[in-house]
């Protein structure tokens, strides 16, 4: 595991890939300046 952010700290870059096909980029395509991800691994 990485090193933990930090209050200040940039957000890494990260691209998730979509369940319907294609791929989002964060930070660099978010539409807004502030977001809330959630991670949800779902029913194993």
């Amino acid at each position: 595991m990485g090193p933990k952010l930090q209050q200040g700290d940039r957000f890494p870059l990260l691209t998730f890939r979509l369940l319907g096909g294609g791929a989002i980029k964060l930070p660099e395509e978010l539409p807004a300046r502030y977001l809330a991800l959630l991670f949800y691994r779902g029913h194993w």
